[in-house]
């Protein structure tokens, strides 16, 4: 699979998630206690690629309930992440192999997603929830980060679809 997108941790060309061609593969929730448990990081597998898509959630409820949520796209990372967390419990995730990418990283929930004309379909195991959303484009923003300095990133609506 070609990858049409820049590293999260490269300032670059944005990733256009709306624009993306059909995807589908394992996805795994995480919150950043040091941000809160409101938010949230979705990462999605990136086909055959060794890399995820991260996607940062503002509202992390909100998403988990369905409901329209505001969405920053943070490019691609390494695959190995998407499982190196705890869980909530602080045991690790059981395909952690061992390691942790940051130690405020939990992961809430895991599953599979499919991403297809636009549309975020995200079926969790260990809730259970199925959800379904639109995702429209809203501009790009210019975005500082502590650890990784200035970047540019997409933003989003996930309008339940």
């Amino acid at each position: 699979m070609k990858l049409p997108i820049s590293f999260g941790w490269v300032c670059g060309r944005p990733v256009r998630v709306d624009l993306l061609p059909r995807l589908s593969g394992e996805c795994a929730l995480h919150v950043h206690a040091s941000e809160g448990w409101d938010k949230g990081h979705l990462k999605l597998e990136y086909g055959d690629t060794g890399y995820c898509l991260s996607l940062f959630i503002f509202d992390l409820r909100g998403f988990l309930e369905g409901r329209r949520v505001r969405v920053r796209c943070y490019d691609l990372w390494d695959k190995r992440i998407m499982f190196a967390a705890k869980l909530p419990d602080g045991r690790l995730h059981p395909r952690s192999g061992g390691w942790v990418y940051r130690d405020d990283a939990y992961i809430v929930d895991w599953g599979t997603y499919t991403l297809e004309n636009a549309v975020l379909t995200v079926n969790f195991e260990k809730s259970g929830k199925k959800l379904k959303y639109r995702i429209v484009f809203k501009g790009v923003v210019r975005y500082f980060s502590p650890k990784y300095g200035y970047s540019v990133r997409t933003e989003y609506v996930f309008e339940p679809a």
